[in-house]
C-alpha cells in the first residue's frame, strides 16, 4: 500500500523545470523598453500613433481572449472560416507564440488545476502564476501526461496548422515589421518612437494579457468563503467575483469573461457582435434549469458532481446545436 501511495505521489508531480535565462533576459529587455515606450506614448508620440497603438492592442487582445481562449482552448462556440482567419492573424499580431502551443498549455492548466502538474499553479501565488511559470522550461516528463490533453481538434484546424508552420515569418512580417513601419511611412512618426511604442510597449501589454488569462483568478477572483459583493475599495478598479471560479468548473460557457464578469465585459461584447453578424454559432452556455436539476440530483445522491457537470455540458451542446438549426431554418 505504501509503495502504491508513493508511486501515485510521484505521478502527480511535474518533472523538473529549469529557468530559461535567455527568455528571462528577453522579457527584462521587453519590459524596460516597453515602459519607456509607454512614457513616449504620452509625451512624444503623434496623436494618431496613440490611436494606432490602442487599435493594435485591442485587436491582439480579441485574438487572445475571444479567439485563442474561448474559441480554441474551450470550444465555447463554432466559427466561420473568415473569423478563424481573423483570429489567427490577430493572435499572431499579439506575439505570444502559436495558437496550438498556447491552447496546449492552457488546457493542461485546466486539466491539472492546482496540482503539481499545473504549469500555472495558483497555489504558488500570483508572482509564480503570472511571471515565473512563463520563464521555465517544459517539464522533463511532459510527454508522459500530455497524452491526456486532447488536441485533435486543434491539430486538424487548417488556420492553426498554417500559423504554427509559418509562425516566425508571419510574426516578423505581419506582427513586427509592418506595424512598426506604418507610423514612419504614413504619418511621419520617428523610427525610435515607433519601435518603442508600436514594437516594445505593444508586445509588453499583449504578453501580459496572455499571461493574465492563466493568472486572472488571483486578481479578479474571490477566495472561498469571501463576502460577495465585496465592500473593498479595490472593486473600484477590479470586478472581483466568483465567476472565475465558475470558469474552472464549466470552462465551455461562452458568457464567462476572462477577467471576472459574466455576460458582460469587452470580449463578451465582441462575441455577441460576432453572433449578430453571423460569424459564430453553436454557442454553449449553462441554463439555470440545468444547474438546478444537477444540484438536485447531487443532493439526492443520484449522481456524482462529475456526472452532473457532464450532463450539463451535454444539454448545453444539444441546445446550442438546436439553436443553430432553428437559425438556419
Amino acid at each position: 500500500m505504501k509503495e502504491i501511495k508513493e508511486e501515485n505521489s510521484t505521478n502527480n508531480e511535474m518533472g523538473k523545470r529549469s529557468v530559461r535565462w535567455a527568455v528571462v533576459l528577453f522579457y527584462v529587455y521587453l519590459h524596460v523598453l516597453g515602459i519607456t515606450g509607454i512614457l513616449f506614448l504620452f509625451t512624444r508620440a503623434n496623436w494618431i500613433t496613440v490611436f494606432y497603438f490602442s487599435f493594435l492592442v485591442t485587436i491582439s487582445s480579441i485574438g487572445l481572449t475571444a479567439g485563442a481562449h474561448r474559441l480554441y482552448a474551450h470550444e465555447t462556440f463554432v466559427a466561420t472560416w473568415q473569423l478563424k482567419l481573423f483570429i489567427m492573424l490577430s493572435h499572431t499580431l499579439a506575439g505570444v507564440g502559436p495558437i496550438q502551443d498556447w491552447v496546449f498549455w492552457h488546457r493542461m492548466h485546466h486539466k491539472y488545476y492546482c496540482t503539481e502538474r499545473d504549469p500555472y499553479n495558483h497555489k504558488k501565488g500570483f508572482f509564480y502564476s503570472h511571471f515565473i511559470s512563463n520563464l521555465l522550461s517544459a517539464p522533463s516528463d511532459i510527454e508522459t501526461y500530455a497524452r491526456d490533453i486532447d488536441m485533435r481538434d486543434i491539430e486538424t484546424d487548417g488556420y492553426v496548422w498554417t500559423q504554427r508552420k509559418l509562425y516566425w515569418i508571419l510574426f516578423i512580417v505581419f506582427g513586427l515589421l509592418l506595424p512598426i513601419n506604418a507610423p514612419v511611412e504614413y504619418w511621419g512618426e520617428s523610427l525610435a518612437n515607433s519601435f518603442l511604442i508600436i514594437g516594445a510597449a505593444r508586445l509588453m501589454i499583449t504578453t501580459n494579457i496572455s499571461w493574465l488569462v492563466n493568472s486572472a483568478l488571483l486578481v479578479w477572483g474571490l477566495e472561498k468563503g469571501a463576502k460577495f459583493p465585496v465592500d473593498d475599495n479595490s472593486v473600484f478598479f477590479l470586478s472581483k467575483s466568483y465567476w472565475l471560479n465558475y470558469h474552472y468548473v464549466l470552462p465551455w460557457d461562452w458568457k464567462n469573461d476572462e477577467f471576472g464578469t459574466y455576460e458582460t465585459g469587452f470580449a463578451t461584447f465582441i462575441v455577441k457582435m460576432w453572433r449578430e453578424l453571423g460569424f459564430i454559432n453553436e454557442m454553449k452556455t449553462a441554463t439555470t434549469d440545468d444547474v438546478r436539476n444537477a444540484l438536485c440530483k447531487i443532493a439526492t445522491s443520484e449522481t456524482t458532481l462529475k456526472e452532473a457537470l457532464a450532463e450539463i455540458q451535454k444539454n448545453a451542446e444539444a441546445i446550442a446545436y438546436r439553436e443553430k438549426l432553428m437559425f438556419h431554418h
